[in-house]
C-alpha cells in the first residue's frame, strides 16, 4: 500500500512538470543589403501588421505606410509591404517593432502610443491600446556598409581562356 502512495506521488509530480515552451518567431528578418532589410510573417499569425524602428538614440521611424494609414495585410512568407526597408547606416543598430493584429488598426494611433512611451527600447503588446487580438515581435537590425559592385569581374570563361570586363568598349 505505501509503495503504491509513493508511485503515486512520483507520478503526480511527473504530471505537474511545466512542458517546456518552444520559443517560435512570429516573423523574420532577412537581409537584402548592408543597410535594408525584409521583414517576412510566419505561419499562424494574425492577419494585419504594422512595423517600426527605434534606434538607440530613440529616433523612431513608421516602416509600414498604406495609403489609407492603416495597418497592411501580412501574408505568411511574404515580404511585408513587397519591398526591403532601409536603416542608415548612421543610425546604429535599431529595434525592429512587427505588430500583429486581428484586425486593421490605425498606423497614426500606433505612432502616437510609441512616441508617447516613455521607454521606446522596451515596447511591449500589454503597452499599446490595440483593438482585438494582437501580439509583438522585437527583432534586432545592425546596418552595415554596403559593398559596392567589382569593376571587372569575371564575365565569361571559354575554353580556358578567362575574358574580363574591363567596363571598356
Amino acid at each position: 500500500m505505501r509503495s503504491l502512495l509513493i508511485a503515486g506521488l512520483l507520478l503526480g509530480a511527473v504530471a505537474c512538470e511545466k512542458p517546456q515552451v518552444v520559443a517560435t518567431r512570429r516573423a523574420a528578418i532577412n537581409r537584402t543589403g548592408g543597410t535594408t532589410f525584409e521583414l517576412v510573417p510566419a505561419e499562424g499569425q494574425h492577419g494585419y501588421c504594422l512595423a517600426y524602428t527605434v534606434s538607440k538614440s530613440g529616433l523612431t521611424r513608421q516602416l509600414t505606410m498604406s495609403r489609407t494609414n492603416q495597418s497592411y495585410e501580412c501574408a505568411a512568407g511574404r515580404p511585408i509591404g513587397g519591398h526591403p526597408y532601409k536603416v542608415p547606416l548612421s543610425e546604429g543598430p535599431v529595434k525592429v517593432f512587427v505588430f500583429f493584429t486581428s484586425q486593421p488598426v490605425n498606423a497614426a494611433s500606433i505612432s502616437q502610443q510609441i512616441l508617447d512611451a516613455p521607454n521606446r527600447q522596451s515596447l511591449s503588446v500589454m503597452n499599446m491600446r490595440l483593438p482585438g487580438q494582437a501580439s509583438l515581435e522585437v527583432l534586432d537590425f545592425a546596418p552595415e556598409e554596403d559593398v559596392a559592385p567589382e569593376v571587372g569581374s569575371l564575365v565569361e570563361a571559354d575554353a580556358g581562356v578567362v575574358t574580363v570586363d574591363a567596363g571598356q568598349q
